[in-house]
């Protein structure tokens, strides 16, 4: 058990250093045009590093299984452990537990070490090749309908959280409109949750009897508005936000997609749900290990590594087409994540059947 370990996270943090490497590379042109120092560069690399690791962790700790199995019956080290009355099921069983371990560690590390880590590295290479764009957002337009608002802006800039050119309508649940506030611009308070209008016109209709009515005009320089209560991250250009939003921000702002415009909700949906179910990655490879045919004559630990690899190719291959799927609203969103792992699953209990009638 301590060996798989220790094999799976030697592998896991040497993959992790290859793909900094790449993503070093990657960025390196963007880093030399800006005249980011070196020291610089690798400490925004360093940022990547626990994207890298989880990323790796499935995949590695496949390989420690792997490994350390095919080890056991090519010293026939299994055939003593089976003949002195301990099935090939208790034998795995530790394994069973590691991965569901590991796939509880990758669902908390991620939320609360790699997540945040990667919106870091985005934010210093925005202000080091000052570059906003990339979060900022244009002719944006937000639906909040159980609250009773929709709100319209020109800009939002990601760098002060700013909406410029905004408006916002308020009405009653039959669609009657109460209020709209134009405003210059709107800033969000981080300490109060709220935004603050500035340069601010507010209308607001008043009957003046059954067929007559009159608009009320109020001018304000500076506005604390208490409706608007969407937070600046649902403003920020880009489907993948949402696998950097909190998940109870992420499942707002999902729901409220699914109402305003389904194609973006199937790209949004599908991310989102990618971020939740990653974490059985480390469980599935391992489960797949388990299951595998080591009863080879000859080569057993490279026949078992070229296997597992096959089985690593077709569980990628599988996952593009059904994110394709899922992203053109063929597929519920769910279910690009969701079915390479039923088919893995699938694979491993056939193989195991077909390993028990040997």
């Amino acid at each position: 058990m301590s060996s798989i370990f220790k094999i799976g996270l030697a592998t896991t943090l040497l993959a992790s250093l290859i793909l900094m490497g790449v993503d070093l590379f990657a960025n390196l042109d963007t880093y030399m045009n800006h005249g980011v120092a070196f020291p610089q560069a690798l400490s925004l690399t360093s940022l990547y590093f626990p994207e890298a690791f989880l990323l790796a962790l499935g995949p590695a700790f496949l390989f420690a299984v792997t490994y350390h199995l095919s080890m056991l019956h090519a010293n026939n080290e299994i055939m003593s452990i089976m003949n002195s009355g301990v099935s090939f099921s208790k034998v795995i069983r530790p394994i069973i537990v590691l991965s569901v371990l590991l796939t509880a560690f990758h669902f908390g590390f991620n939320e609360k070490v790699a997540i945040p880590s990667s919106n870091r590295k985005e934010v210093l290479t925005e202000q080091i090749t000052n570059n906003n764009s990339a979060s900022s957002n244009n002719n944006i337009a937000m639906s909040e309908m159980q609250n009773g608002y929709m709100v319209y802006a020109s800009v939002y800039s990601d760098k002060d959280h700013t909406l410029y050119d905004v408006s916002l309508l308020e009405s009653t649940e039959d669609g009657k409109l109460i209020r709209r506030t134009d405003a210059y611009k709107a800033v969000y308070d981080n300490e109060k949750g709220l935004w603050t209008f500035y340069d601010v016109y507010v209308y607001e209709p008043t009957k003046i009897d059954d067929s007559a009515s009159d608009i009320k005009i109020k001018v304000l320089s500076v506005q604390t508005n208490e409706v608007l209560k969407l937070e600046p991250q649902l403003f920020r250009s880009g489907t993948n936000e949402i696998s950097k939003m909190s998940l109870d921000l992420g499942k707002t702002y999902l729901n409220r997609m699914k109402g305003l415009n389904k194609e973006e909700y199937a790209k949004l949906g599908t991310e989102y749900y990618k971020r939740i179910f990653s974490c059985l990655s480390p469980l599935i490879m391992m489960i797949i290990a388990c299951s595998m045919n080591y009863r080879f004559k000859k080569n057993v630990l490279f026949l078992s590594l070229i296997i597992s690899i096959c089985l690593i190719v077709v569980y990628y291959v599988v996952q593009i087409m059904t994110m394709m799927m899922a992203n053109q609203g063929v597929i519920a969103p769910q279910l690009g994540t969701l079915i390479p792992f039923a088919v893995m699953l699938l694979v491993s209990f056939l193989m195991g059947a077909f390993l028990r009638r040997q």
